[in-house]
């Protein structure tokens, strides 16, 4: 296994090392950019700005992280983002450099509900507070001036924990805003609503969302306000409410740095501080453990609730009952045309948005609603695959219709379905991976934040891939060991 994962990682580091041949980038302005192939977040406003530019290639990504290994592997000349998003430990680490800052600042601040102007106004108190007594200009220099780089711990401002919960809906999950250290959140942004939780006296209840769901969770009432450095735009204005601005960023250009030692570095080396740096720092392994344990418990109950479903949905089909067979058929038909994300987006948002039940629980449903039309049509042929003579057989030799099914028919129908039941499994477990769009850090979200916080894809991902590759081997072990073997005469 050790031989496998150093053959990937010289595979990364080679890669990372490729690209376009190299130039030296001389930008005096933003008009300089022209020709070039520029990476940036997608519906940010730095993706708003560029996009009517008919002079550069705009690539659009779904995160900071992806179109930074964009630049690194040469598919990207810059790199847009805030000025603060990739540090100076993360530009030494990562072999970039700041080129070039743009003229226009965008003011920032939290976003809440539209009709919340009361919990806007009341955030507006505290920044007022902060910069009165001087603990904003403490907060903003700590954060901003890059203090915290080598700081060993983080300050940590305690928040009551009795109370309604302020909850948090978080876009972003890197320094100095927002990031995840152990099972605590830090940052500017996490100071400043340490500040405005304790005002209110109400604990903080934080969850890292895709930026889509993010919204979605504001407009459904799911989270009382939106983090994670949050620009104040005319268009986000007539939607949403926002606090006043506690910070003004400017977007900066970002190259490949030429002269950086680190790209200098062996394999060994470059290696084993990648491991050290995406595993073992901060002890962000838990978050893989973490999110491990999230998607077994959800596989594992979406396959125990979906394997009871079935059996009702396929005795509704077999019913005599017309209705039955009907109610049956749009389920099934329901299920095959709709994608299992769209489901549960729909199940979260919409269905039980004011239920207030947790995230994982509709991730059970949604999954086990999947499972249930898969094992019903499983279920159907299996035993259709038993000839009906041995029914007959069975109740001539006295057994009752209960003792001929379970004695004579299921062996043999377990002997049919089987296989087809380990594969619902498998793409059942493997399904739970979009699970991270409710805000469930499942095995594959753990990664992302992971990624979100080191800009370092290869370690991360490795790891997911092969506990899904053992998760998946495992469950082939165990269905081979249950699997009934014929007898050979």
């Amino acid at each position: 296994m050790k031989k496998w994962i150093y053959l990937l990682l010289a595979a990364w580091l080679m890669l990372s090392c490729s690209g376009n041949e190299e130039h030296t980038l001389v930008l005096n302005s933003e008009e300089d950019i022209a020709g070039l192939r520029i990476a940036t977040t997608s519906g940010g406003c730095y993706d708003i700005e560029l996009s009517p530019r008919t002079d550069i290639e705009l690539q659009r990504y779904n995160s900071l992280s992806d179109a930074l290994q964009a630049l690194l592997h040469g598919n990207a000349d810059l790199l847009i983002n805030d000025e603060t998003a990739l540090n100076a430990y993360i530009c030494r680490e990562q072999g970039i450099k700041p080129v070039l800052r743009g003229d226009k600042a965008y003011p920032t601040s939290f976003m809440f509900q539209k009709k919340d102007t009361a919990l806007a106004n009341a955030f507006n108190a505290t920044l007022a507070r902060l910069r009165a007594n001087g603990t904003y200009d403490k907060i903003i220099d700590y954060w901003l001036n890059d203090h915290y780089i080598d700081a060993d711990t983080f300050p940590r401002i305690p928040v009551p924990t009795e109370g309604e919960p302020l909850r948090v809906a978080n876009v972003a999950a890197n320094a100095p805003l927002a990031f995840k250290s152990g099972n605590e959140w830090y940052g500017l942004e996490m100071d400043l609503l340490r500040e405005f939780a304790n005002d209110l006296n109400r604990p903080l209840d934080i969850r890292f969302y895709d930026v889509t769901a993010a919204i979605m969770s504001i407009k459904t009432d799911k989270a009382d306000l939106l983090s994670g450095g949050v620009f104040i735009t005319p268009e986000r204005l007539e939607e949403f409410s926002f606090g006043n601005p506690y910070y003004y960023f400017h977007s900066t250009y970002f190259a490949v740095d030429r002269d950086s030692k680190n790209r200098e570095q062996g394999l060994a080396a470059r290696s084993k501080h990648a491991v050290q740096k995406n595993l073992l720092a901060e002890d962000r392994w838990q978050f893989i453990t973490e999110g491990l344990a999230e998607t077994l418990v959800i596989t594992l109950l979406a396959i125990l609730f979906g394997s009871l479903l079935g059996i009702v949905v396929y005795r509704m089909a077999e019913s005599r009952r017309r209705w039955a067979r009907s109610v049956a058929t749009v389920y099934n038909g329901f299920i095959a045309g709709i994608p299992e994300l769209v489901l549960l987006l729909v199940l979260f948002y919409v269905v039980f948005a004011k239920s207030g039940l947790p995230a994982d629980i509709v991730a059970v449903i949604a999954f086990a609603m999947y499972f249930a039309s898969g094992a019903a049509d499983i279920y159907k042929t299996s035993l259709d695959a038993v000839p009906h003579g041995q029914t007959e057989a069975g109740l001539a030799l006295g057994f009752t219709p209960l003792q001929t099914f379970f004695h004579i028919v299921f062996p043999q129908a377990v002997r049919h379905g089987l296989p087809l039941y380990k594969g619902l499994c498998i793409n059942t477990l493997k399904g739970t991976s979009i699970v991270g769009y409710i805000a469930i850090q499942d095995l594959t979200r753990a990664g992302d934040l992971i990624r979100s916080r080191t800009f370092d894809a290869l370690v991360p991902l490795l790891a997911v891939t092969i506990i899904y590759f053992l998760l998946v081997w495992l469950i082939g072990a165990l269905f081979n060991l249950t699997t009934p073997k014929k007898k050979v005469l």
